[in-house]
């Protein structure tokens, strides 16, 4: 754990390194999520959660990432009630993919369970810029520690 939040200290300060050398804008954005658990067989039956993001530029079709947020697994009513969550912290780069609209997405870092748990934590996506402040994407957020929990969310953000 503790290798896992220094990679993300690291890229974190070299990437406001490079923001500080390059005029590009940092941009934030605040997103909420929903989707399938994907995990077989499942006892959840939704995915939901928000997070917050930070986008540094460094190319002109390049940013590089730093994500915190909240991911919440409720449990279907067959087998009980509650839920399972992970706080994921997560480093990525976002490419532009043949388009200023579309991008590729991919983060790897850390998720800290319910419980005081936690585990590795990956989250590939695909999205598409609805307009200068809006963006939506489609995004398998999983962590992975001795069996695997994901879902396909569906993750609707607002920059500033």
């Amino acid at each position: 754990m503790k290798k896992t939040i220094l990679a993300i200290a690291i890229v974190a300060f070299t990437t406001i390194g490079a923001q500080a050398q390059d005029s590009k804008p940092t941009t934030l954005s605040i997103g909420v999520n929903a989707g399938i658990p994907t995990s077989s067989p499942s006892i959840y039956s939704i995915a939901f959660g928000a997070d917050l993001q930070a986008d540094f530029a460094v190319a002109s079709s390049t940013k590089i990432t730093a994500s915190a947020g909240y991911e919440n697994y409720s449990v279907k009513s067959k087998y009980g009630s509650g839920s399972s969550y992970f706080i994921p912290v997560l480093a990525g780069a976002k490419f532009n993919l043949g388009s200023d609209k579309i991008y590729g997405h991919a983060q790897l870092g850390y998720g800290f369970g319910k419980g005081g748990g936690g585990a590795f934590a990956y989250a590939p996506s695909v999205g598409y810029y609805l307009s200068s402040n809006f963006d939506a994407s489609l995004k398998y957020l999983a962590f992975s520690n001795n069996g695997t929990l994901g879902s396909l969310n569906l993750r609707v953000a607002y920059s500033f």
